[in-house]
């Protein structure tokens, strides 16, 4: 697959994405016609080494294809993006686990925090608990849960891991509802003394210090193999916001052209108020996709001399440039619901469904604008940033 086909079958899955989107808001989550565009396209393989029937593409052509859907829809190009995403920390694990998981083809989900109950025994670890906010894990066979545990052979005691198992050995616990995102179907999972084997365990704390695969046997030309692991990771959500962002702009475009405003006695396009408007918001979408692209082109410069491992106040300068364009692209969101009135505000609006869904975007860990300011900030001081993202 080539940069331009993998765009090609991203506006595929946007359109499919847009025509189920209020149902999916509605239901709380996409129908399976959403899971089976990505298969389809194979856009889940995108970043998947080469070795184990992947196109091993760099993240930014991931980065285009979820703006691409982003345009359709935020929920839509936030599953989508996951898909491709964790098969990243996949191809971190051990060889034997790599090929398992690779070879079943299966969508693959994940939950960061380690708060899971860990048990050693015999060859791995036996995990219990239950886990909020698992993105598409209707659509996956395999989810990561974090856990703290101490990995034989990892120096430094127990950290942060993700322990994989089958998404058939747990239960899916349909308590998705929430403001915005709802078309992501975020889940929570629950299990009970679950068996992982230790090369089904991945640390993370390893990982985001060097993005080497546990137990070597790869190639280091693979782009997933030449970035540092935690920026690289994130960088479809700066994609969602932009994507969303200009299509709220071509909305707001759109509608003031079409809008009459009868106390004004002129259509609302003629008005130098709206004028104004349309052109603070352009600039604010402009600005942010300048930042993102930026955001791109470091990982790109990372990605051309294999720099898997960066300062703390390097990590946390793209954390602080994730922030403030979700913060932004929030802001759009609201803005243009604002500019556009009570027409806009009912339910099964497409620019009142991505408002919601930007602001929920924008208190994500990963973007969350006042810890990854604080943490750019304690970078610049030598001090300790954000230990996961």
């Amino acid at each position: 697959m080539t940069h331009e086909e993998a765009i090609k079958r991203a506006e595929y899955i946007g359109q499919v994405a847009e025509e189920g989107l209020f149902e999916a808001d509605r239901n709380n989550g996409y129908s399976s016609k959403l899971k089976d565009a990505i298969h389809e396209t194979q856009i889940h393989r995108l970043l998947r080494p080469k070795k184990y029937g992947g196109f091993g593409l760099g993240h930014d052509t991931m980065a285009e294809v979820v703006r691409t859907v982003a345009q359709h829809s935020v929920s839509g190009a936030w599953v989508t993006y996951f898909m491709p995403l964790h098969e990243t920390w996949v191809a971190m694990l051990p060889p034997r686990a790599r090929e398992e998981i690779f070879a079943s083809d299966q969508f693959v989900s994940d939950i960061f925090f380690p708060i899971g109950k860990i048990e050693y025994v015999e060859g791995g670890v036996r995990l219990s608990g239950e886990w909020k906010w698992g993105s598409g894990i209707d659509f996956c066979g395999w989810i990561g849960l974090g856990a703290m545990v101490d990995v034989p052979g990892q120096p430094g005691g127990p950290q942060p891991c993700l322990v994989t198992v089958k998404v058939s050995e747990g239960e899916i616990v349909k308590d998705w509802n929430a403001f915005g995102l709802n078309g992501t179907g975020s889940n929570t999972f629950r299990i009970n003394n679950v068996f992982s084997r230790w090369d089904m365990v991945l640390p993370l704390g390893a990982i985001k210090k060097n993005t080497v695969p546990i137990g070597g046997d790869y190639d280091p030309n693979e782009p997933v193999y030449r970035v540092p692991f935690g920026p690289a990771f994130c960088v479809g959500f700066g994609a969602i916001c932009v994507g969303a962002a200009q299509r709220l702009q071509r909305e707001l475009h759109e509608r003031i052209r079409s809008r009459q405003r009868v106390v004004l006695g002129m259509k609302e396009w003629e008005s130098p108020v709206a004028q104004r408007n349309l052109g603070e918001v352009t600039t604010q979408v402009e600005t942010i996709e300048a930042l993102f692209g930026r955001y791109v082109n470091q990982l790109k410069d990372w990605c051309k001399v294999g720099k898997t491992s960066i300062e703390s106040e390097e990590e946390a300068r793209m954390a602080a440039w994730r922030a403030y364009i979700s913060r932004s692209a929030s802001q759009i969101g609201f803005r243009s619901l604002e500019l556009l009135g009570g027409a806009a505000a009912y339910r099964g609006d497409l620019v009142e469904v991505f408002a919601r869904d930007l602001l929920m975007i924008s208190i994500h860990v990963g973007q969350a604008y006042e810890d990854h300011m604080m943490f750019y900030g304690r970078a610049q001081y030598g001090m300790s940033q954000h230990p996961l993202v």
